[in-house]
């Protein structure tokens, strides 16, 4: 029988102190920047052995770490120095070192509601949000602003009228107060938003007595 895939958990479950593992262990490499060796990031780190070496992996192809120790004796370890070090947020990359782009309109939409001083609709936020390397559909713009509405990022400062092609959409406008730090809040697919400034679920859908 073949293995069935593992779901990934939450990101509440994921994460501790708001941190993923990814991010726990670049900060241990920045902090250590050179003679670095998976058994020894993973206990810094508290991530378990097979992340830490999957994501050195990933940080190695992608050019932000090599191999310092030119000869390695049987039973010695590899080690590692950082050789591009882009900031405090840790490289989201693939397993062969290519840049992830999943979840960066989400960033992106963040980053831009907090400096708009105006009230915008989804589709004025999607083209302001998109660039050359990343764009921002509108349906994904409407969906992440219906659910930040939730949770009180954002606020809806004009009911729209009617749907589709003559509709006029919401228009909304981002709640200064409720800006909790650079990492967007990430809706889960449990029905929830989790965000990882503060290291907390923000936001669950009620259950309602159909779903019992």
């Amino acid at each position: 029988m073949a293995a069935t895939k593992k779901a990934r958990q939450p990101a509440e479950l994921e994460m501790i102190g708001g941190k993923s593992k990814r991010q726990r262990i670049w900060e241990v490499i920045r902090a250590q920047r050179d003679g670095l060796t998976c058994y020894a990031l993973s206990r810094r780190s508290g991530v378990d052995d097979c992340t830490t070496k999957t994501y050195m992996q990933a940080l190695e192809r992608g050019g932000f770490i090599e191999q310092s120790n030119e000869t390695v004796r049987i039973g010695d370890e590899k080690q590692y120095r950082l050789i591009k070090d882009n900031g405090l947020e840790a490289p989201r990359l693939t397993k062969d070192g290519q840049p992830v782009t999943q979840g960066r309109s989400q960033e992106q939409m963040w980053r831009t509601m907090r400096i708009l001083g105006s009230d915008f609709n989804y589709q004025e936020l999607a083209g302001l949000a998109s660039t050359s390397e990343v764009t921002v559909s509108p349906a994904a713009a409407r969906d992440y602003l219906k659910h930040l509405a939730h949770a009180g990022y954002v606020t809806v400062v004009a009911k729209g009228k009617g749907r589709g092609a003559g509709g006029v959409p919401n228009r909304y406008r981002f709640n200064l107060g409720r800006y909790t730090g650079p990492r967007p809040p990430m809706v889960q697919r449990t029905k929830s938003i989790y965000d990882p400034n503060v290291g907390k679920v923000v936001w669950q859908e009620e259950v309602s007595d159909d779903d019992l």
